[in-house]
């Protein structure tokens, strides 16, 4: 990539920087998924291969989960689904799980080992990273997210097929880890509602601000991260994680909740423009947002959204 490099962003380890002008609308890089899959809750209303919402769909006849728009879809898919829908028939089959699909996180994870164990960590010379070197925090994590760990642990070892390679617990923890911290929602064909989640190892590496110079966009199956305006040469190159429209101190907790850091942009420091984004807040009885209930974002809160 001729247009940015990876380099060591104080405070914050590695980003992104711009390696020469870039202008608003410029494609900074686009990336398919290392892997992807539907939302538990959407598993039947959305193509398990093109994340589009349909109708009618045609399910799976092997693990009765998977759902595809047509032969097509289903074709297109088949690489990915081959070793899971044996292992979802499998798991499904099993005591208390009997009719059930393991949960997004864990057939997420393995998708991303299965695919690990085939290809390796690194796809392409376009790939910045591999995911050995992407950040887990799970030395960060409350006791709380590292019970459900245990748990999503637990149960993907009844899911991982035993003619499948076997891995170290440790090894599984930080796909799991990663996926939790960076992770990245993907939205359907309209653009405006999250469909599924999935990893990008290079978007992994675009750190957060709270008043971004990048967005992310979803295109026929790829992300985008775009230029929101003028980039200079050696600048570094930016996405707000949560929503930029939201207070201070409603920012800083989800940040803190989900991603383990503490923001020092200048907007944090300087508390820019809180007054004007208080207006939405209720006073005596005019609605606002409850402070003791922060905005609930998912693990994976960045919306990519999709170009019709």
């Amino acid at each position: 990539m001729d247009n940015i490099e990876v380099f060591d962003s104080p405070g914050k380890g590695r980003g992104l920087r711009a390696t020469k002008e870039l202008l608003s609308g410029d494609v900074l890089f686009s990336e398919p998924p290392f892997a992807a899959v539907v939302f538990d809750s959407l598993a039947d209303k959305i193509c398990h291969s093109c994340f589009r919402r349909q109708d009618k769909l045609q399910r799976c006849g092997q693990c009765k989960f998977a759902q595809y728009c047509d032969k097509t879809c289903q074709s297109a898919g088949w690489k990915e689904h081959k070793l899971e829908c044996g292992a979802i028939k499998a798991f499904g089959a099993i005591g208390d799980n009997f009719g059930k699909a393991p949960n997004e996180n864990i057939r997420l994870a393995a998708r991303i080992m299965w695919r690990l164990d085939k290809e390796g960590g690194v796809m392409s010379d376009m790939q910045m990273t591999s995911l050995d070197d992407l950040e887990n925090h799970i030395s960060d994590m409350p006791e709380d997210d590292l019970k459900e760990l245990k748990v999503d642990i637990h149960n993907f070892l009844d899911y991982w097929p035993r003619n499948s390679k076997q891995h170290r617990v440790d090894d599984i923890s930080h796909i799991f880890g990663v996926i939790n911290c960076n992770g990245f929602t993907v939205s359907d064909q309209r653009g405006l509602n999250a469909v599924g989640v999935g990893l990008f190892p290079n978007l992994c590496l675009v750190n957060h601000d709270c008043w971004p110079n990048c967005t992310v966009i979803l295109n026929h199956g790829k992300i985008e991260l775009r230029a929101l305006g003028k980039i200079e040469p050696g600048e570094e190159v930016t996405v707000s994680y949560v929503d930029f429209l939201n207070v201070t101190e409603d920012r800083q907790r989800q940040l803190k909740m989900h991603y383990f850091f503490d923001c020092t942009c200048e907007h944090c420091k300087g508390h820019i423009k809180d007054d004007l984004k208080m207006g939405g807040k209720e006073v005596d009885g005019v609605k606002t947002q409850d402070k003791s209930q922060p905005r609930q974002l998912p693990s994976t809160t960045t919306l990519i959204k999709a170009i019709p």
